[in-house]
């Protein structure tokens, strides 16, 4: 009888809860706190922006910022009460009004008010609320009325080396996030940090991506940044110094650098309000107000936007950033070649890459002005020298080919590299990451003799060798004449200009010694072309040159380095 009651129960239940909105268990499963206004008048409401409670040399200083909005249809002054800051043991303070603080409030306005005090206390106390009290002076005795009260705790700030312990205000890397005290239409997101050697020292560069996620301009507010390690706390320093509007739906990156490095152990980013109050008309007091705190990963290969870079597919247009500044939509860049050469005088490697510029519009564009860097397996960076051109604008539907050389240890094999492409104007002298994909020395092959020195395919038919000897007094007595049958072809209709790679032909004997060599230019008037050609060759040396060697050579910083291409006997 029992388990047949039971069973009657549950149907009850079951039927009773389809009559009961949707909305009721909605409510009783998450309650939703409500938002609580608070009005000093009929027409002006106030919100607490931020407080301070901080220890200073001279004992304590306690502000606050507050908001009042004149919700009224006429011009409405700032009431003319005392604003008290109450501990939680129950004391007051009275709070001096800023110099700089508004007197009338203009309909439907917000106006921002700050107000301070040094108390001259050491031990640590804790505020509870901010209060408005009206004061009667002339009444007999003085009267007060107390008008409003706000709770204050969640939102007191202890200054610099405070810590945020609100997990609704504690974010990981990668999150986004709004910062309400200032605007809630802006998103924003944390997308790289890194490590840059620079003049200053071991520097790292925060990238930050803003979203307007509303319908109109909205101005990216000013707002300060830290980095801290268990010890130390750095300050960030914005790096874009002119203000910033985006418009509707736009995004757009803003920077912080600041002066810290991997060796500091960097644990979380914060993210302050700057405020200030002014005493008069000479003195300022500037505080910041923490908002928000970023906790960093502890693997820092995460830090990057593009820490895990794609492989890359030669001769395929390299995809860059959308939002960068540097590469415009209507040029299309591509790596062609990456090839090692060695220093002429030993000691080091020189990588070369060859980049193709193409420009896909109608009109002429500048010639994008980016960096290239490259970094191999064990995470050592290579910094490249870019060509030297006269070339300053890309001509619609013409190829231009560009290579950048980087000196790298003689032991470099060249079989694991990533190459980054960078912006090195927006937030100079610091680099923008823009590009990264994982590539490598490509592998000298020759196909059906032709030689590669891209954009020019090169095959020799035919060399033979004339030596003359001149007068003894010359200082090089003998004159060799290098007869070449040459077929040169270009690839993808491209363009190089004057300083571009030379080919350098070798003749050299039978035991070994090179007799003499001379570089030859794909370019200006005596340029190698298709058909025979003389080459002239002075040498000390009258021998048979027994062997033909081509390389390909390029200057450096630290001198010329060359790859040999082909040996012919």
């Amino acid at each position: 009888m029992r388990m047949k009651w039971k069973q009657v129960l549950v149907v009850l239940t079951l039927i009773a809860s389809l009559f009961i909105p949707a909305t009721l268990f909605q409510a009783t499963a998450k309650e939703v706190p409500a938002v609580t206004d608070y009005y000093l008048t009929n027409s002006v409401k106030v919100a607490v922006k931020s407080v301070l409670n901080e220890q200073i040399p001279e004992g304590t200083r306690i502000g606050a910022v507050v908001r009042l909005t004149n919700e009224g249809p006429r011009l409405t002054r700032v009431p003319d009460v005392e604003v008290r800051a109450k501990t939680e043991e129950g004391i007051e303070y009275k709070l001096v009004s800023s110099q700089a603080n508004p007197v009338a409030i203009q309909p439907k306005e917000t106006v921002e008010l700050s107000y301070m005090i040094v108390v001259d206390r050491q031990d640590a106390f804790s505020l509870s609320e901010l209060t408005w009290v009206d004061v009667d002076e002339y009444a007999s005795p003085k009267t007060e009325k107390s008008i409003l009260s706000i709770p204050v705790a969640s939102l007191e700030w202890r200054g610099e080396n405070a810590v945020i312990s609100n997990p609704e205000a504690i974010k990981q890397w990668g999150e986004t996030f709004t910062i309400s005290a200032l605007s809630t239409a802006l998103e924003y997101k944390p997308v790289s940090f890194n490590e840059q050697n620079t003049p200053k020292g071991s520097q790292t560069i925060l990238e930050l991506l803003v979203d307007n996620k509303t319908d109109q301009k909205k101005k990216i507010p000013d707002f300060r940044m830290n980095v801290r390690s268990d010890t130390r706390v750095f300050n960030g320093q914005r790096l874009e110094k002119d203000p910033i509007v985006l418009e509707p739906a736009e995004k757009r990156y803003i920077h912080y650098v600041f002066p810290a490095g991997s060796k500091d152990a960097l644990k979380s980013l914060m993210i302050l309000t700057p405020e200030s109050f002014s005493v008069d008309d000479k003195t300022q007091i500037d505080f910041a107000i923490g908002q928000l705190a970023i906790m960093l990963p502890a693997d820092s290969s995460q830090w990057n936007k593009a820490s895990a870079a794609p492989a890359y597919d030669w001769n395929k247009v390299i995809e860059f950033d959308p939002l960068n500044k540097v590469i415009p939509s209507q040029v299309g860049v591509s790596l062609v070649s990456l090839q090692l050469h060695e220093g002429v005088g030993g000691g080091f490697k020189a990588a070369v890459a060859k980049f193709k510029l193409q420009n896909r519009s109608d009109n002429p564009i500048a010639l994008p002005q980016f960096q290239a860097q490259l970094i191999d397996k064990n995470g050592s960076k290579y910094m490249g020298v870019r060509q030297t051109t006269a070339v300053e604008a890309l001509v619609p539907n013409i190829s231009y080919v560009i290579y950048y050389t980087f000196v790298m240890p003689s032991t470099e094999k060249g079989d694991q590299l990533t190459m980054e492409m960078l912006d090195t104007t927006s937030v100079a002298p610091y680099n923008l990451a823009i590009a990264k994909f994982q590539t490598t020395i490509q592998a000298d092959k020759a196909q059906d003799g032709v030689l590669n020195f891209y954009p020019f395919q090169v095959k020799v038919n035919s060399w033979k060798v004339e030596v003359y000897m001149g007068s003894m007094r010359e200082a090089l007595p003998y004159s060799y004449k290098l007869i070449l049958d040459l077929d040169i072809q270009l690839q993808d209709g491209a363009v190089v200009d004057q300083s571009f790679p030379k080919m350098k032909a070798e003749l050299v004997d039978a035991q070994g010694r090179v007799i003499g060599s001379k570089a030859l230019s794909f370019t200006n008037e005596n340029k190698l072309v298709t058909g025979s050609q003389t080459i002239s060759l002075d040498s000390i040396l009258f021998e048979f040159a027994d062997t033909l060697r081509l390389y390909e050579t390029v200057d450096t910083p630290f001198g010329q380095a060359e790859r040999l291409i082909a040996t012919i006997h």
